[in-house]
């Protein structure tokens, strides 16, 4: 018997089945039928709100409930199709309010919770799904059943142009009015190099930056990225002082930053590279010179259990030590003393000073630290000048529980610290280790020569104060413990002071604040004095974050000493650049991409020398 063909009726409610949540919940199942979906009935809403009364005048939702979320329903233009990268796409509602100011955005992002296909730029979708902040990104969280596609090929709404204010709270107000909107930017300057997640900070032309001081008394709002995710990248990576112009692309808030992703490609303009630097020579034997450099995450090839070490291949552990022997060679010009921080142990020290670029003979000064990833201070000092006398590290117990420091949980929003320590002698452990990184002490002296007697020994200090990344925008959570970090350095100065009156006391390191922190007063009240500030204000900085350049390695010295700093110079060879020079093996054999950091060198002289010339006192 022949049986006889379906009817239109019955595939017809095979699709209707299809629009089920077991369809739209799993549509790469079925991509034969992705069209059919597409054109389904849309489900209407009595209920449909404006997008802009979703995203309200502050920067969060006034439908946001964390425990009890929001459902809302809303229509709009697909604007920014990422729903493969990032399970997102942008949709926008023209026109949305009668606002002449536009103090309120007129768009959305919609999360998906998975990558899938399911929209394109130019449709015209209804949207239900509940409200919700991700890291200050308002955004309706929804699922696949829950999108229905209206129309297609819909022109889209016209790009905002971007001039934002320089000042903080005025720039976050203005681009959260402009979040998940069409944006264009006519031309703008690199203030903030490709970092290691893809993004590069720029500052709209409007601002008339070339580069953006920590300490700008204008402020440091303006600065946004543009990130990789877009339909379009950066390629190559970017350093400071290059231009993007012609920028085209969906506003973002993620991360407590707002990034623009790109939907065209933009225009260009490298700046050439810049020289490099090269320290100033000494000027008379009798001087020595003093660096400090970070040399971020020195890991070896071996994994060390007890630690949260990383473990890097052969080839790519010779690339990091050669560059970084390149730079004390070709940049530093191998002084007679190098503080280094974050080097994982004493056998990275001695295969980077082994290097052949090195012409110098270096010893070590080198104690393990209570670093859970094994990242270790240590001195690199040149025999033949330097003798050693005595080296110690010093830990403090702290009552703070903040989940920081070696003894913590790691986690600042449920903080917790083991009790390991005595905070005040009665036998009791009831406080934690202060230092992740003990500050290392080092007495040293410098040999005489023929027209400079012996001398006193000198202290040095090397520090690397707890760093910022827990840190969000609105809540400093390791401020606390760097400042007592600080504090406790600068009992040991007086303590010194006090005990050795006529040595010098340099300190030098990595601690991770600015001039006019807490951790850095509590350090000037000890009486040690920031050499950083004898530069000229255009050179000095050392990090750059998110497009703004600050200080945050030191050498700081006591002034009145039979030794003191003649000169003080920042190496800018790191900062500036794209993190691809770090990486990049095609990079290899430059210095450039050596840290994150750049370094400081101070050539310091016996104060007896009264008759050097001026110029050589005389700061930049």
């Amino acid at each position: 018997m022949v049986k006889k063909s379906k009817s239109p009726l019955i595939i017809l409610l095979v699709l209707l089945v299809f629009n089920s949540s077991v369809f739209h919940s799993h549509p790469a199942r079925f991509p034969f039928l992705g069209f059919f979906w597409r054109w389904l009935p849309a489900r209407q809403s009595d209920t449909l709100t404006p997008i802009c009364q979703v995203q309200g005048k502050s920067f969060s939702s006034p439908y946001f409930d964390k425990d009890h979320p929001v459902t809302v329903y809303v229509r709009g233009i697909v604007t920014a199709d990422l729903d493969l990268k990032k399970a997102l796409f942008a949709i926008q509602e023209e026109p949305c309010d009668s606002d002449p100011y536009n103090h309120t955005s007129n768009a959305i992002w919609v999360y998906i919770q998975s990558k899938a296909n399911l929209v394109s730029a130019g449709d015209f979708v209804e949207v239900h799904g509940k409200v919700s902040e991700y890291f200050g990104r308002t955004e309706i969280v929804t699922t696949y059943d829950q999108i229905w596609v209206l129309s297609s090929n819909n022109p889209l709404p016209a790009a905002r142009e971007l001039t934002p204010p320089q000042d903080n709270g005025d720039s976050d107000y203005y681009f959260e009015n402009y979040e998940a909107m069409l944006v264009h930017i006519n031309s703008s300057q690199v203030v903030g190099a490709t970092d290691s997640y893809g993004d590069t900070w720029i500052a709209p032309s409007n601002l008339g930056l070339s580069r953006l001081f920590q300490d700008n008394p204008h402020g440091t709002g303006g600065v946004l990225a543009i990130d990789d995710a877009g339909y379009d990248k950066l390629d190559p990576p970017l350093k400071i002082g290059d231009q993007v112009n012609e920028i085209s692309g969906v506003l973002d808030e993620a991360y407590e930053a707002y990034r623009i992703y790109l939907l065209a490609p933009p225009q260009v303009v490298e700046a050439p590279t810049a020289p490099l630097p090269q320290a100033s020579p000494k000027p008379f034997p009798e001087t020595f010179r003093l660096a400090t450099f970070n040399l971020a995450n020195l890991f070896d090839t071996v994994d060390d259990p007890a630690i949260n070490d990383t473990i890097v291949s052969s080839p790519e552990y010779q690339r990091r030590l050669h560059k970084r022997a390149l730079v004390i060679h070709d940049i530093l010009g191998e002084p007679e003393l190098i503080a280094v921080q974050e080097a994982e142990t004493q056998q990275v020290l001695a295969d980077l000073i082994a290097q052949p670029e090195i012409s110098a003979h270096y010893d070590i000064v080198w104690k393990n630290t209570s670093d859970n990833r094994g990242l270790d201070t240590a001195l690199l000092y040149q025999t033949d000048r330097i003798v050693i006398r005595t080296t110690y590290q010093e830990q403090a117990c702290t009552s703070l529980e903040d989940g920081l420091g070696p003894d913590g949980n790691q986690d600042v929003y449920d903080p917790k610290n083991n009790l390991t320590c005595d905070t005040n002698n009665d036998g009791v452990r009831d406080g934690n280790r202060l230092f992740s990184r003990e500050p290392l002490i080092i007495f040293f002296e410098v040999l005489p020569t023929e027209d400079q007697p012996a001398s006193n020994p000198l202290i040095l200090i090397i520090a690397h104060f707890k760093s910022k990344v827990e840190d969000t925008p609105s809540t400093l959570y390791t401020l606390t413990r760097r400042t007592e970090e600080a504090a406790y350095v600068a009992t040991l100065v007086q303590s010194y002071q006090s005990q050795y009156p006529q040595y010098p006391i340099i300190l030098a390191g990595d601690l991770n604040d600015f001039p006019t922190s807490p951790p850095l007063q509590k350090l000037n009240a000890s009486g040690l004095y920031n050499l950083t500030l004898n530069t000229e204000y255009s050179n000095r900085y050392s990090y750059v974050y998110r497009g703004v350049s600050q200080v945050t390695d030191y050498i700081l010295e006591m002034p009145g000493k039979p030794w003191h700093s003649s000169w003080i110079e920042p190496l800018h060879i790191n900062a500036d650049y794209p993190n691809d020079w770090a990486t990049n093996i095609g990079k290899a054999n430059s210095p450039i991409g050596s840290s994150d950091h750049d370094l400081w060198q101070a050539i310091f002289r016996p104060t007896y020398y009264h008759y050097l010339p001026l110029v050589l006192t005389k700061m930049r």
